[in-house]
Parts: C-alpha cells; sequence; structure tokens
C-alpha cells in the first residue's frame, strides 16, 4: 500500500504550486471556461438542501428551496474550481475540483482551508491565515494521508507562502471518520 502511497504522491507533489494556488481566483488557461459560463466568486456559499429520498445534500450556489448555511465570501475562489465542504466542525475547507488524480486504487487531491483569524501564528509570530493540503486518499481502505501542507499569511492561499510540512515519504494513513472533509472527499470521488 505505502509503494503505491509513494508513487501517486510523486504524482500529486508533480503538481505545479501554481495550479492548485487560488491567488486569482481562475483555472489554468487550458482549462477555462467560456466567459459566458463562468460565474462570480461572490456566488459560492454554503447551501443546505432537502432531496427527497437522498437527505441533506449541500451546494455551493442557490437553488430553490436551499437554506443558506455560510454566506458567499466575496473574496473566495472561483466555485467553478474550488468546492466549497464543510466538516462535522462548521469550518469550511475548498477542495480543488482541478487537481484530482488518480492512480489504481488511490486519488491524490488538494484542499484549502481558511484559520480563524489571530489564532494560529508561526515561532517567529507571523499569522498563519490559510494553508493548501495535499492528499491521498485510499478508496479501497477509507484511509487518507496528508502528504504535504503549505501555509499562507493571507485568507484562500493568496501571497507569499510561510513554509511548507512535507510529510516522510508518503505520509501516514489514517482513517477518514464520517463527517470530516477527508471522509466527504472520499464519498464523492470512490464510487
Amino acid at each position: 500500500m505505502f509503494r503505491h502511497a509513494a508513487a501517486l504522491a510523486g504524482c500529486v507533489f508533480g503538481l505545479a504550486l501554481p495550479q492548485a494556488h487560488a491567488d486569482d481566483g481562475t483555472v489554468p488557461a487550458t482549462d477555462v471556461a467560456p466567459a459566458s459560463a463562468s460565474r462570480p466568486a461572490a456566488a459560492a456559499g454554503l447551501y443546505e438542501c432537502q432531496v427527497p429520498g437522498s437527505g441533506t445534500v449541500f451546494r455551493s450556489t442557490p437553488k430553490e428551496g436551499c437554506r443558506l448555511v455560510a454566506a458567499p465570501d466575496p473574496g473566495a475562489p472561483d466555485p467553478q474550481r474550488w468546492l466549497p465542504l464543510m466538516g462535522a466542525n462548521g469550518v469550511i475547507s475548498y477542495f480543488d475540483q482541478s487537481t484530482v488524480r488518480r492512480q489504481g486504487t488511490q486519488v491524490g487531491v488538494v484542499v484549502m482551508r481558511n484559520s480563524p483569524s489571530g489564532v494560529i501564528r508561526t515561532a517567529s509570530g507571523e499569522p498563519i491565515r490559510s494553508s493548501l493540503k495535499r492528499m491521498v486518499l485510499n478508496c479501497a481502505t477509507s484511509m487518507f494521508a496528508v502528504v504535504e501542507q503549505t501555509l499562507y499569511s493571507k485568507r484562500f492561499a493568496r501571497g507569499e507562502s510561510l513554509y511548507t510540512i512535507r510529510a516522510p515519504q508518503s505520509g501516514t494513513f489514517q482513517v477518514a471518520g464520517p463527517g470530516t472533509i477527508a471522509g466527504e472527499l472520499l464519498r464523492k470521488l470512490c464510487r
């Protein structure tokens, strides 16, 4: 399992940082949708919808009959690329749909998360306001590993990175519990 994770981690590490970066909220030029099909970033919120036979579904765009859970952030990244997901703790993370890489039963993904203001700081006192995590999901075992995390001083992984933490070799796999972002990604990507 770890040999395969190491190979996929190499694939995930191979993603260029600007491709996973939310600096301008746009998809790389080769993946840009026609201007008429794109929506402004301000349209991305989190909406809770009741679907007959399916229960509760969360959406990033408004729809009649849905309840607003998290207001759209005017600085949020492009909702066509970055899908907002809410964890059990109520914190919203953003899944970069353009960076999914598959290899066998494993999937490489990038997730961005904003930190609470003023709570987390580096050893030198700089505020950490967001992070990008590169993760490997194992669909066969419902486990995940964080293989790299880059920390930023601005929200939505903008500006210069403060530093990057890389996991030794392929990272340590752990069970993705229900209600977690990793669990939600496994549910969405491992069908």
